[in-house]
């Protein structure tokens, strides 16, 4: 969710850095179903990359995070899980592709439908303003 809020977010902004670009479509002719598409690619670019390298980094992390445990400790020189006050000295991990798809899967639905509403919104704000020009 953080991720999806986060690219929301960007996407917002971006949107409203380009309502001077989209004014100029909008003088040039173009329709409401064109601005739309063209921000829902631009936004679908933004989606895919940020899922292909959190994805990538998280699993990265996840398999290597006892060796960054142990280098972290060796840096600070102490011991986070001490094998005599715990009953273990590690984190387990347990990767489940099935539960990585789903999140992908949430967090890329919940990113069009907010990008959509976002570019909806500032369409509609465009083309009134428009008409009443």
């Amino acid at each position: 969710f953080i991720f999806a809020s986060s690219i929301i977010f960007i996407l917002i902004a971006i949107m409203k850095k380009k309502i001077y670009d989209i004014n100029i479509l909008f003088a040039l002719g173009a329709k409401n179903k064109l601005i739309y598409c063209v921000f829902l690619w631009y936004s679908l670019i933004y989606i895919i990359f940020g899922i292909i390298f959190g994805t990538s980094i998280g699993l990265l992390i996840s398999s290597y995070f006892d060796k960054i445990i142990q280098n972290i400790e060796k840096f600070l020189n102490t011991k986070f899980l001490s094998s005599n006050i715990y009953f273990i000295d590690f984190i387990p991990i347990k990767v489940i592709y099935s539960d990585i798809f789903y999140i992908i899967l949430l967090v890329f639905s919940l990113v069009i439908i907010c990008s959509s509403y976002s570019i909806l919104k500032i369409i509609h704000k465009n083309s009134i303003k428009s008409i009443l020009s």
